[in-house]
């Protein structure tokens, strides 16, 4: 609410009063870059959902352009953690550096900064926001303050990086960057890209890389290849089929209610019923210009170089939120209302180990996009550090 934004914004003022903690709000308000001048909106916004005061944040940088990334450094005190966290993929800028997907090597990268990069590649996208962030961390020096030296604040403190989407492939490249300096950092990933890094390293960084991924996200299963490999899926689908677009939908809409979801006979029967078999399709001239264009293809992969060849995978020590139930129907009570489709209302998630390799194909779901939003992944999260004890 709006009363709940002016009392975080004036955090200070109400705990302390007087010009001379006005003083410190203005002094602080040099470690805040890129936000309005008057209104300071970003950051009231930031207090306000996060559930901070002025006095938790170290530093942080609303800037944001193709590789200018907004991120905050707050201090967390009843975890002693001093905590790095960066924004996910929002505007059109960010959205030109996701669909970077050409790997770039990180043999440099890893001589540079002490880890074993020889033969390793990562998300181009990633690399390049990575970089800028680490200048910006070593210009302002926050973190050397904070955790390092005599005169550190908060020397027994820990530093985390967390991460949404594009950030938090960045806070993986970025922990890599730092750990000779901070060997206990520990980075959380939420929903990172799927083409991001190459085996080695995505295995290895499991050391001090959570991942979390919720049921039928997107984007960890987006790469070159993934969306390949659906786009030669439907199109030998459309191949198959007997019917016309009229009367498939007419016989699956006369179906409803009367199929239960999962009864693997009856749509196998339906599967023969509509779809020519793989192996006796019969010709037509979108078959041919199938053929045609998958021969195209071909022939565009073979002079890519080896650099699109690279199979590339989401980070470190997985754990997927795999939907297993419905408590209900939805929060008000009607199957499937247009308001919990956006929400996680009646869903039961379970958590499951997976594997780096598990996100190989594209997951066609009602939720495939809406799985990927902050709001959805962190709720779910919550709900399983509480069914551990872990207060939140």
């Amino acid at each position: 609410s709006r009363d709940s934004y002016e009392r975080c914004a004036m955090n200070s003022d109400v705990e302390e009063g007087g010009s001379a903690i006005n003083d410190v709000d203005e002094m602080n308000r040099e470690h805040i870059v890129g936000d309005n001048f008057f209104l300071h909106i970003h950051e009231a916004t930031m207090l306000a959902h996060a559930g901070l005061n002025r006095s938790d944040i170290a530093y942080a940088s609303f800037e944001s352009g193709f590789y200018e990334t907004p991120y905050f450094i707050v201090i967390d005190r009843e975890w002693k953690s001093i905590v790095v966290s960066i924004r996910g993929s929002l505007t059109l800028e960010d959205c030109v550096m996701d669909v970077l997907l050409d790997p770039s090597p990180l043999d440099a990268l890893g001589e540079k900064y002490g880890f074993d990069g020889t033969g390793q590649y990562c998300h181009g996208g990633v690399l390049e926001c990575t970089n800028w962030l680490h200048a910006d961390l070593t210009k302002h020096k926050t973190l050397e303050k904070l955790l390092l030296g005599p005169n550190a604040e908060y020397s027994d403190y820990t530093l985390r990086i967390v991460g949404h989407s594009l950030g938090a492939g960045i806070g993986v490249i970025l922990s890599m960057m730092l750990r000779n300096t901070f060997p206990d950092l520990r980075c959380t990933c939420y929903s990172p890209p799927g083409g991001f890094i190459t085996w080695r390293l995505a295995k290895e960084c499991s050391d001090f890389v959570n991942t979390f991924i919720l049921d039928s996200d997107l984007v960890p299963r987006l790469s070159i290849n993934n969306m390949e490999r659906l786009r030669d899926e439907v199109l030998h689908l459309l191949a198959r089929v007997k019917l016309s677009k009229y009367d498939i939908a007419k016989r699956i809409y006369s179906l409803r209610g009367e199929v239960e979801l999962g009864d693997l006979d009856f749509l196998l029967t339906q599967n023969e019923d509509m779809l020519y078999p793989q192996d006796d399709i019969p010709d037509s001239e979108f078959l041919r210009q199938l053929q045609r264009f998958e021969s195209i293809q071909q022939e565009r992969r073979s002079n890519r170089g080896v650099s699109r060849s690279i199979n590339l995978y989401p980070p470190g020590r997985i754990v997927h939120l795999v939907k297993t139930g419905q408590s209900k129907n939805c929060l008000h009570g009607v199957a499937g209302c247009i308001t919990c489709g956006l929400s996680n209302a009646g869903f039961e998630y379970t958590a499951i180990r997976k594997e780096n390799d598990d996100f190989n194909e594209i997951e066609i779901s009602p939720t495939l996009w809406t799985d990927h939003f902050p709001n959805r992944v962190c709720m779910e999260i919550e709900k399983v550090a509480k069914s551990f004890g872990i207060d939140t």
